[in-house]
């Protein structure tokens, strides 16, 4: 039998590496920046063109390279950062697994000037599909200049799974954005097509950075903080609890400075700040965790994304305790989630004890001499009130315990009794009853308004009396000044007022009263994580219902009768009344026989 495992030839191995280190052009610049940092560079330009398809070029003033060490720079694993198996215990440097050089040159062609402090000349390196084509003395400035073109030229399928160039340079600016700030000391210019894009000058602090990349509308929201113990050092810039985002677009982790992923990390993030965040909403922090080498395996992800701890459980405790100490430190009255539970289910056991002391054995339940109005009168108030003749009888029973300008709505049958905790609506039907979210059920009203109105090609607006000003980094409004025109068409009249600042001067009349800064920012989030490149129509409904979610009924308002009985009656008027835009349920029912199995009656 013929044997049918093959030793796979060179250039075929070449490209599965490449694959796994080069995903797109933002993991070109990536790891070129960090061969930068370990070269002890002090400035990096990064220039691109068509979103690095067409030319990446990384320059830096670091340590360069020799004639020798240029040539074997681009073999497969030939690094400087490692010697032997006991170095991986304790990584140091950004790279070192020798694999960068390799993978980026058999999917491109590059060419690389480099010079040393003490050579009397430079030298340029010519590669193309991982084969040297030329080696020669040259003129050059000390560091190092690497030119990536025709990026994936020869692997037409990687290529085609590329998208457009303005999400692939989003993910480029993304990435220089993470080095720049895990790195305040080194300064950064990015240009794309030739137009300056970021222009960082080295900084003295992680916040005067984060000025720089994201301007004043984050950093005046973020507090630093600090802590530690046991030779590891947490610190970094953590958002107001008030301050938050629709998504993870501003989180991130730095291990002894390198951007990572770890979903322990995240985890502790949020738990430190409990119940002070909305639902469905983020908070921003970039956190850096500072701890021995061997304590952390950077070495488990090919793009050295993710990383794993020896100790996991310890750093998640420790990160969640120093961010809840910055939190309290800053006047913000943490209390954990575990805390929050005990202080509800003890709210509940009082309750539950006051309402017991008002009842006798086969006496109705009454609440009470200051019952709030917002339950009805009781039965005793009611025993003059006449029923109407015709009427069915398990209506009769409704009516018994309703407030007087409560109504029935037919198209759904239901009957607003309550709030609970102001935040969800009690209602009585005739097969039993049913509990809706208020704000997910005006959410979804919201949604179905605005998109007819958009569909109908008449979003009508409102101009506002003072217009409202947007403060935004570079990354930001870049992607705001591209999709000023899809703004507009969504009912938004935005103009830009030269650098990173905009001015928002009319919104679609159904959003009046809402947070027209943050609901703006919301839309960008939006944006960045669909892509902004994906068509109008197919955007359209994310966006619309990152827009209804901000005027819409929040929880804890108390509502009246007549608010529920209007809200009831709209939200079933929507093509889709049972879950809001984001998914998630608006209203659960219960059959009295469901009820009745919980008290265990049948």
């Amino acid at each position: 039998m013929p044997s049918i495992i093959k030793i796979l030839p060179d250039h075929v191995i070449d490209k599965i590496a490449a694959g796994e280190v080069v995903e797109r052009p933002a993991s070109v610049v990536k790891e070129l920046i960090e061969n930068a940092i370990d070269a002890g560079a002090t400035e990096i330009f990064i220039d691109i063109e068509k979103a690095g398809t067409r030319l990446i070029r990384v320059t830096d003033n670091g340590s360069g390279m020799s004639k020798e060490d240029a040539r074997t720079a681009f073999l497969r694993h030939a690094t400087s950062k490692i010697s032997d198996d006991a170095d991986l215990e304790a990584i140091r440097t950004m790279g070192f697994r020798g694999e960068a050089l390799s993978s980026i040159a058999s999917v491109s062609h590059v060419r690389m000037l480099t010079s040393t402090p003490d050579s009397s000349s430079g030298v340029m390196v010519e590669i193309e599909a991982g084969k040297v084509k030329s080696l020669a003395d040259a003129a050059a400035p000390q560091g190092a200049s690497f030119e990536i073109s025709h990026l994936f030229y020869n692997t037409p399928a990687r290529l085609k799974f590329l998208k457009s160039v303005a999400t692939e340079f989003s993910h480029i600016l993304t990435a220089v954005a993470r080095q720049a700030m895990a790195h305040p000391s080194i300064g950064f210019r990015l240009t794309h097509n030739k137009k300056p894009v970021l222009d960082l000058p080295l900084s003295m602090s992680v916040k005067e950075r984060a000025f720089q990349l994201y301007g004043n509308e984050i950093t005046e929201n973020v507090m630093s903080f600090s802590g530690g113990r046991d030779n590891v050092h947490i610190h970094g810039l953590i958002g107001r609890p008030a301050y938050s985002r629709a998504d993870r677009t501003y989180q991130d982790f730095y291990v002894n400075r390198r951007a990572v992923k770890n979903p322990s990390l995240t985890h502790a993030f949020y738990s430190a700040y409990g119940d002070m965040l909305m639902r469905g909403r983020h908070p921003v922090g970039f956190i850096f965790i500072d701890i021995d080498p061997a304590l952390v395996d950077v070495n488990v992800h090919p793009a050295k994304a993710e990383v794993r701890f020896r100790n996991q459980s310890q750093i998640h405790d420790l990160l969640r305790d120093v961010i809840r100490e910055g939190l309290r430190a800053h006047g913000m009255p943490v209390i954990a989630t575990s805390e929050a539970t005990g202080v509800y289910e003890a709210g509940v056991k009082e309750s539950l004890a006051d309402y017991l002391k008002g009842q006798s054995p086969g006496s109705v339940p009454a609440f009470g001499q200051n019952a709030p109005s917002f339950f009805g009168r009781r039965k005793r108030d009611l025993a003059a009130t006449a029923l109407q003749p015709g009427r069915d009888a398990s209506l009769k029973e409704v009516d018994a315990g309703l407030h007087p300008q409560a109504s029935l709505i037919p198209e759904h049958d239901l009957v607003p009794l309550a709030q609970v905790h102001n935040s969800f609506i009690v209602a009585q039907s005739k097969e039993g009853m049913a509990i809706i979210d208020q704000h997910a059920a005006h959410e979804r009203v919201l949604f179905e308004k605005l998109q007819d109105q958009f569909i109908g090609g008449a979003v009508p607006i409102q101009n506002l009396l003072v217009p409202d000003q947007v403060e935004l980094g570079p990354a930001q409004s870049g992607l705001l000044f591209e999709y000023l025109p899809e703004l507009n068409k969504l009912g938004f009249a935005v103009e830009h007022f030269g650098g990173g600042t905009f001015v928002i001067k009319a919104v679609p009349a159904l959003l009046v009263g809402a947070d027209y800064k943050q609901l703006v920012l919301d839309v960008l989030d939006e944006v960045n994580v669909h892509g902004s490149s994906k068509k109008m129509e197919a955007l359209r409904d994310e966006i619309l219902s990152v827009m209804a979610c901000h005027p819409a009924i929040k929880i804890h308002r108390r509502l009246d009768h007549q608010e529920m009985d209007a809200l009831l009656h709209n939200l079933f008027k929507c093509r889709m009344p049972h879950t809001c835009p984001h998914g998630r349920p608006t209203i659960i029912r219960f059959s009295i026989d469901e009820i009745r199995k919980m008290f265990k009656r049948i």
